[in-house]
């Protein structure tokens, strides 16, 4: 059995180097495909995040930053932050002393009406808070309800509080069928602001306006008469040298996971020619060139040294990309349209492409060659299941043959010791 177990033997052997191959490869999946994610990510920021604004007085506004934006500088002076129209319920015959319990109106139906604007509210029951709840549910886009109270702690006196959504003067109205519900309605007033010196101010019923495509401001406070705030809107290096830090430090561990297939204590994949094709394409992305040595990574920091470790010069990138910030986005380019961006994109799609991927075909390969081996073991584990049993059965017909062979032999034994003893009788009697 153990000389016949010897195949066996060999081929978990060589299952146990598959798997082997098989786990070095899915951790090269796993580091190139965080290398891939790293050059999204630095597309999306090319795309999207390479603007920053500053401004004069934090006080009076706050500027956003979106897709589609561009460079440029702007004067904003908030004439005013503008107010929201309000209203309050008239008092009860009966203060609402519990809002979930009592209420100021009995109808199953009430009409809102802002402006000009008039929505008919159907509230769940007649309880003050049921009123709100429906206000706020069919009324939404208007007007925000609340309860307040305005009487005493120990004599609560809860009334319908509204709030228009937009700024401006158009007045709040609640009824009933006996007529209005409200005994303080306040008109708002629109927000105003001047942008660029212009002389007329602008309107607006929000104080989220838009400043120009992709750029957006919060009024925050009045500004002194004539004086305006400076809202800038510049390039930002910072958030650059971010995204390639992160593809730096992915760039190294793919690199640190080929090399630990290398030299002394070497990993599965030791000769494979896999680790060469990866390496090459850590040498392209590393040393990446737009055609001409002016046109390198290397000129704006991110160079790679003599152990093969990719590293970004914060303060060259941010020297150089502040001198020629076109320049530096040129060599960059896209995912789509050239430059860096398009290689790597290129290179590693070729990696970690699902279908075609150089290590999903391999890892692909070693998974078909562990389904194999597993059956050729299964297989030769059906062959030594079945020498056993022919061999056990053999020994118990063999020593089936022995314990008949034994059972002879005691026969005849005794034989020989009856015919001995009445032999030497008959001479003694003689």
């Amino acid at each position: 059995m153990a000389i016949a177990s010897l195949p066996l033997d060999s081929l978990n052997a060589g299952l146990n180097t598959l798997g082997g191959k098989q786990s070095a490869l899915q951790g090269l999946d796993a580091t190139f495909l965080s290398l891939q994610q790293s050059v999204s990510s630095l597309q999306n920021t090319v795309k999207n995040g390479l603007l920053n604004s500053s401004i004069s007085d934090a006080g009076i506004v706050s500027a956003g930053v979106q897709s589609g934006a561009s460079a440029g500088s702007y004067s904003i002076e908030v004439v005013s932050l503008g107010s929201y129209s309000t209203a309050i319920s008239s008092p009860g015959a009966v203060a609402v002393s519990d809002p979930g319990k009592s209420g100021i109106s009995s109808d199953t139906t009430l009409t809102l009406t802002v402006g000009s604007a008039a929505t008919t509210i159907t509230p769940a029951g007649s309880t003050l808070q049921d009123l709100v709840t429906a206000i706020n549910a069919q009324a939404s886009d208007k007007v925000q309800a609340t309860v307040v109270n305005v009487g005493s702690g120990n004599s609560p006196d809860y009334r319908l509080s509204l709030k228009a959504i937009s700024l401006g003067s158009d007045t709040i109205d609640l009824t009933d069928s006996t007529g209005t519900l409200v005994s303080s309605s306040n008109a708002g007033s629109l927000a105003s602001y001047k942008i660029d010196g212009l002389a007329d101010p602008i309107t607006s019923t929000s104080r989220n306006v838009t400043l120009a495509p992709g750029i957006t401001l919060t009024l925050l406070g009045q500004s002194p008469p004539g004086q305006a705030t400076t809202v800038a809107v510049v390039n930002s290096p910072s958030a650059l040298s971010s995204a390639l830090s992160s593809f730096a430090s992915a760039y190294n561990s793919a690199a640190n996971a080929i090399a630990s297939q290398h030299g002394s204590g070497a990993g599965a994949l030791q000769g494979d020619s896999l680790l060469q094709s990866l390496s090459q394409i850590l040498h392209q992305l590393g040393t990446y060139t737009n055609g001409a040595p002016s046109a390198a990574l290397a000129n704006f920091g991110v160079t790679v040294d003599q152990s093969g470790r990719l590293s970004v010069d914060s303060t060259t990138l941010t020297a150089t990309a502040g001198a020629d910030f076109q320049g530096l986005l040129s060599v960059l380019g896209s995912s789509t349209g050239g430059g860096f961006l398009k290689t790597a994109t290129d290179l590693l799609g070729a990696v970690e492409d699902p279908v075609s991927g150089t290590i999903k075909g391999e890892e692909t390969t070693i998974s078909n060659a562990i389904t194999a081996q597993q059956k050729r073991i299964a297989d030769e584990q059906t062959a030594i299941d079945g020498i056993q049993t022919n061999l056990t059965a053999q020994i118990a017909k063999a020593d089936a043959s022995i314990a008949s062979l034994q059972s002879q032999l005691s026969y005849v034994t005794g034989l020989f010791a009856a015919y001995n003893g009445t032999s030497t009788t008959n001479t003694n009697n003689a």
